[in-house]
C-alpha cells in the first residue's frame, strides 16, 4: 500500500512538472537522446555487451558519486571478473566519466522509479545485485531487484541533517520502503544513528568509512600530467588559482574577487571549472561583461594565453589541481551543499569553501579541526583569505601538507566495504 501511493504521488509529480521536463529537453542537450533509456528500453548494444549473464549493477547518480565508487568498482571487477558491470547514472557528466574511465563497464541511465519501467529493465538485464551509492533511495528499484531475489547494499551511505529531518517525518513509511536493502554500509557513525530510525529494527547497518577518501588518493599518473601539460602549460613564475565545481550564483562573485587580487597579483592566473561544462557559453558572455578575457580548455592546444581558463571538458579537474596554487571549492557560496574538498587536499593544496558545505559536513569539520582547509561566509571573506594564501607560500605548504595528511589517514573505506559487502555477497570472499 505504501509503495502504490508513492508511485501515485510520484506519477503526479511527473504529470504536474512534464511541462518544464519538455522544456528543458527541447531547450538543451541534457536530456535529449536519453528517453527511451529512462522509460526502461534499453540499447541493442548493452545487452550485446552483458551477452544474457547476470551482472553487478551499480547506481551513481553523477560525477562525484561515480568518481568515489571508482576503487570499489575495480575492486569488484578484480574479484569476480565473470561478473559484467552495469553503472547508471542520471546525467551524462556520470555517462561520460563512466565511458572515459571504465572500458569494461556498461553504462545506462537510470530508469523512472516507476513500476513497470524498472520492471522492464530488471527483466533484461537479470542483475545478481543492485549497488547504491550514498543516498540514492528508489523504492520501485529497490523493490523490483528484491523480488528477483537478488540483494540490494547502500554503500557509502549517508543522511544529511537536512535530509533526515524530511525521511523522520515519514519514519514509517521509509521503513517500510526501505526493508527489502540487504546492507547499509554508511559513512561514519553519525550517518549511522540518522539512518537507524528510518529502517526496520533488523536492518544490518555498519560503519565503513568514506570512500572518497580511497578515490581523493588515485592521484592521475605521470602520463596524465604530461598530457595536461602538453594541453596547458602553467606559465613560469605564475600563481594558478583554481575555482573548481563552481555553480550559478558564485561566479559572478568569484570573477570579482580575482579582479581585485589581480591589483596586488598581477600574474595570477584563474582556471574556472564549472560542475555542468555545459554552461561554458553562458560563462564566456559573464566573463566578458566583467571586463575580463578567456580561453576555452578545449581551444588551449598547448597555450595558456589568457588571464583565465575556462574549462569545459569533464575528466581533467583531478589533473588541474596538480598545477594549481591555491583551491576553492565550489557549490558552497551559494546553498548547494558544497562539492569534494577531499581532491584538492590529497594534492596538498589548502580548500577554500563557504558556510554551504552541507553535502560534505563531516568532511569539512575534519578539515577545519585539523587545521587543513578554510572556510569562509561570503565573498569578500574569500578574497581576504585569498590574499593571505598566495602572499604566503609557507602557509600554503604547512596548511596543505595537514589537509593530504588527514586524507591518508582516513584511509581504509574500501577495505571495510568489501568485508561488508562479503557478508551478502559470500562470492567476493572466494579466492
Amino acid at each position: 500500500m505504501i509503495r502504490l501511493f508513492y508511485t501515485l504521488l510520484l506519477l503526479l509529480v511527473i504529470v504536474a512538472t512534464l511541462p518544464l521536463w519538455i522544456y528543458r529537453y527541447y531547450s538543451g542537450g541534457k536530456y535529449r537522446g536519453t528517453l527511451r533509456q529512462r522509460l526502461g528500453y534499453l540499447p541493442p548494444a548493452v545487452l550485446q555487451q552483458l551477452g544474457g549473464k547476470p551482472c553487478c549493477w551499480i547506481h551513481a547518480v553523477s560525477v562525484g558519486e561515480v568518481m568515489a565508487a571508482l576503487p570499489l568498482i575495480e575492486s569488484l571487477h578484480q574479484s569476480v571478473p565473470q561478473w559484467p558491470i552495469i553503472i547508471s547514472t542520471v546525467t551524462r557528466t556520470g555517462q561520460q566519466v563512466v565511458q572515459d574511465r571504465l572500458d569494461y563497464a556498461c553504462h545506462i541511465f537510470l530508469p523512472l522509479d516507476l513500476p513497470w519501467t524498472v520492471q522492464r529493465v530488471v527483466e533484461q538485464i537479470h542483475p545478481r545485485c543492485l549497488i547504491l551509492l550514498e543516498t540514492e533511495l528508489w523504492p520501485n528499484l529497490i523493490w523490483a531487484i528484491a523480488q528477483q531475489g537478488a540483494p540490494v547494499i547502500m554503500v557509502n551511505g549517508r543522511i544529511s541533517p537536512r535530509s533526515w529531518r524530511g525521511y523522520h517525518r515519514v519514519r514509517l513509511a521509509m521503513r517500510a520502503l526501505l526493508a527489502p536493502v540487504a546492507l547499509f554500509a554508511m559513512q561514519s557513525s553519525a550517518n549511522a544513528e540518522r539512518l537507524r530510525p528510518l529502517v526496520p529494527p533488523q536492518s544490518p547497518i555498519v560503519v565503513t568509512g568514506n570512500l572518497k577518501f580511497e578515490q581523493a588518493l588515485c592521484l592521475p599518473d605521470a602520463s596524465a600530467m604530461q598530457t595536461l601539460q602538453q594541453r596547458l602549460p602553467k606559465p613560469a613564475g605564475h600563481l594558478v588559482w583554481i575555482a573548481a565545481s563552481t555553480h550559478p550564483g558564485e561566479e559572478t562573485s568569484l570573477l570579482a574577487c580575482y579582479q581585485q587580487l589581480q591589483r596586488d597579483f598581477p600574474t595570477l592566473r584563474l582556471i574556472l571549472v564549472p560542475r555542468h561544462p555545459e554552461r561554458s557559453h553562458q560563462l564566456q558572455q559573464l566573463i566578458a561583461q566583467q571586463g575580463l578575457r578567456c580561453q576555452l580548455f578545449s581551444l588551449t592546444n598547448g597555450h595558456w594565453q589568457e588571464p583565465i581558463v575556462l574549462v569545459d571538458e569533464i575528466g581533467w579537474l583531478q589533473r588541474l589541481y596538480g598545477i594549481a596554487d591555491v583551491a576553492f571549492v565550489g557549490g558552497s557560496l551559494i546553498p548547494h551543499g558544497g562539492q569534494n574538498p577531499l581532491e584538492p587536499a590529497a594534492w596538498g593544496l589548502v580548500p577554500l569553501f563557504g558556510p554551504h558545505t552541507f553535502n560534505f559536513e563531516e568532511i569539512t569539520q575534519q578539515l577545519l579541526e585539523a587545521q587543513a582547509a578554510f572556510q569562509v561566509q561570503d565573498a569578500s571573506a574569500l578574497y581576504h583569505q585569498l590574499h593571505q594564501l598566495l602572499s604566503d607560500p609557507e602557509q600554503r605548504r604547512t596548511t596543505g601538507l595537514r589537509a593530504r595528511q588527514l586524507v591518508e589517514q582516513n584511509l581504509g573505506a574500501l577495505a571495510r566495504t568489501l568485508a561488508a559487502m562479503e557478508q551478502v555477497l559470500p562470492e567476493l570472499a572466494r579466492p
